[in-house]
């Protein structure tokens, strides 16, 4: 058996947290691809990773070449692992089609392993329906928090969506805490 590189473990590791199955690797002369998916309900959302081999410039070329291949594999998101830097026309093409652009350079430890970063997790609509009835507020009244936190960033969480935080307390036992991703500060 063939061991894998450890960044290819690492975005299995990271794909399996988001909750996606990845069953299938493929191996090219640059480049590892994964095609992993993940049920959510009754549909069936599928992802294409690319994993470059060498940490190289990604130019806008790449998004698109990975844009055209998601259309062929019906896939909703895409995902490119492996640039030493971006170009800002890359980042740019990548964030209006639902692609996300991961440097190649993973931290080395679990950002959730360790003990003082409590659980997150992306909330689902139906609960943040629930908490915004309960509250008696609108989503843009949540707490924010920025796209580019670490944690965010580890479950691909994006602009708009809610995250719920999980925090135990010796007094309080079990609180949650929703915060709006948002882009920028505002």
């Amino acid at each position: 058996m063939v061991e894998l590189p450890s960044y290819v473990v690492k975005t299995r590791e990271l794909l399996n947290l988001r909750g996606y199955r990845v069953e299938e690797l493929n191996e090219y002369e640059d480049r590892y691809e994964m095609i992993p998916d993940r049920q959510l309900g009754e549909y069936t959302i599928r992802m294409l990773v690319w994993i470059f081999k060498e940490q190289k410039v990604i130019g806008v070329a790449y998004v698109k070449d990975l844009v055209r291949d998601m259309e062929e594999y019906e896939a909703f998101q895409g995902m490119i692992v492996g640039g030493s830097r971006f170009t800002p026309a890359a980042k740019k093409h990548a964030r209006a089609n639902r692609v996300e652009l991961v440097e190649g350079n993973y931290a080395s430890f679990d950002l959730f392993d360790h003990q003082l970063v409590p659980k997150h997790t992306v909330a689902s609509p139906e609960e943040v329906d629930l908490v915004l009835e309960h509250y008696g507020i609108d989503k843009p009244q949540l707490p924010r928090i920025l796209r580019d936190d670490p944690a965010v960033r580890v479950l691909g969480a994006r602009p708009g969506q809610v995250v719920r935080i999980e925090r135990e307390s010796p007094t309080a036992g079990r609180t949650y805490y929703y915060r709006l991703v948002v882009d920028a500060a505002r």
